[in-house]
């Protein structure tokens, strides 16, 4: 457990280098506490298609890693590369719904119907891959109804709790006038994630 802690502290501080000379914004001191939040699903609904690149950082309380992170969203069809992971080499996983391959950096492919399940058996990681591509740009996924979700008075969500996760938003960007999730952190049970953004890009549907 200390080695977690230590890890996300050297893993934040090397980010944060990074990504120190973009514009932040941090959570404020007031709250609101809601159930739903159409305004920010509404001013990102043209966003259904956007890249992403960062850091990502895991822990299960007993061992932890980082990879560098790509993230490619057309609609709800993803394509995620992972460099680096838990000294695992490069990995790549390519979704639809319904239908998911993780190929590997030794040219093992793999395929199945739940990316979750797909990355659990394969990689030994939680991952909560269906909900990360709604968790990242700042929103709600859909499915069950989030447990609670917390608003400052620019409707910028700063915490989602749903499907058993805990989302915290620690910082914004502001991108062609859209704010997405500079860093963000997940917590379920001894499960911890967490991502720092260097890149946004909304990208054109195919």
């Amino acid at each position: 457990m200390k080695y977690c802690r230590l890890y996300f502290t050297l893993f934040y501080c090397a980010i944060c280098l990074v990504a120190g000379c973009s514009t932040t914004i941090h959570p404020p001191k007031h709250l609101t506490t809601i159930q739903n939040l159409k305004v920010r699903k509404q001013s990102l609904s043209s966003f259904q298609n956007f890249e992403a690149f960062g850091k990502m950082g895991f822990s299960d309380g007993k061992k932890g890693g980082n990879a560098t992170l790509e993230w490619v969203q057309h609609a709800s069809n993803f394509q995620i590369h992972l460099y680096g992971p838990l000294g695992s080499g490069s990995i790549q996983i390519m979704g639809q719904p319904g239908h998911v391959t993780l190929l590997q950096s030794n040219g093992k492919s793999t395929i199945a119907n739940n990316p979750e399940a797909l990355v659990r058996s394969e990689l030994g990681l939680v991952i909560p891959v269906s909900g990360l591509q709604y968790w990242l740009r700042g929103i709600p996924a859909p499915g069950t109804p989030p447990k609670q979700i917390q608003i400052d008075n620019q409707q910028r969500i700063w915490e989602i709790k749903q499907q058993g996760w805990t989302i915290s938003y620690q910082a914004y960007q502001s991108i062609d006038g859209v704010e997405f999730p500079l860093k963000l952190a997940l917590n379920n049970g001894p499960i911890r994630l967490k991502f720092i953004f260097q890149r946004w890009h909304p990208i054109p549907p195919p």
